[in-house]
């Protein structure tokens, strides 16, 4: 008896920032690098949950780094995580 087997191995994209969240335009690029590869209405949906919840973090951690720079450390702290 034989096991062949094969791996394939994809791309992986890494993007980060420094000290920032991400801009709508990075956001909109990686979001559509994913659509293109949707194949159902449900994966499209899922995706755009995806993305539009990482814009709200990322506003989110943008404006709780404003503040905590500003001193105003208890205010970001209501902003959550």
């Amino acid at each position: 008896m034989s096991f062949a087997a094969g791996m394939e191995i994809g791309n992986v994209f890494v993007q980060t920032t420094s000290n920032r969240g991400y801009t709508p335009e990075e956001i909109a690029e990686r979001a559509l690098n994913r659509l293109r590869r949707t194949e159902t209405e449900e994966e499209l949906k899922q995706v755009l949950i995806r993305y539009l919840q990482e814009a709200q973090d990322s506003e989110r951690m943008n404006a709780r780094r404003i503040l905590t720079e500003n001193g105003f450390v208890d205010a970001a702290s209501h902003l959550g995580d």
